[in-house]
């Protein structure tokens, strides 16, 4: 009868230990649902898009990109990045990744509405 004992707590200490010894590997950040509160500040027909501009900016402003507002500027949400950015390497990122034209003083809210309405005329033509 002992040994069922000992066996019993050797089990429970191997459950409880080996979940502790053996996790497992961290994933990364998801973005998307960080900065899914964004979606309430726009339109339904703009809150994909601005989740997803959301995002990008999240892997370079980090956890600080929950302030944003559809209101900031590109210069203030620059100023939020970790590793120094300017708000230049943004607007050039966005004229690559999207089309749009946009300077240190635009909005978020009106990079949202150029990137939809560049999809929009993009749509209209392949139709």
């Amino acid at each position: 009868m002992p040994q069922l004992y000992l066996y019993l707590v050797v089990v429970i200490l191997l459950m409880t230990i080996g979940r502790l010894a053996w996790r497992p590997a961290p994933k990364g950040i998801d973005w998307a649902l960080i900065v899914a509160f964004i979606r309430l500040d726009f339109p339904s027909e703009q809150r994909d898009v601005a989740q997803r501009i959301a995002a990008g900016l999240a892997e370079v402003a980090g956890m600080k990109i929950k302030q944003l507002r559809p209101e900031h500027t590109l210069r203030e949400i620059a100023a939020w990045a970790d590793n120094q950015i300017y708000a230049t390497d943004l607007i050039k990122l966005f004229v690559v990744a999207f089309g749009v034209a946009c300077n240190e003083d635009s909005t978020f809210r009106e990079l949202v509405e150029r990137v939809v309405e560049k999809k929009a005329k993009n749509m209209a033509k392949i139709s």
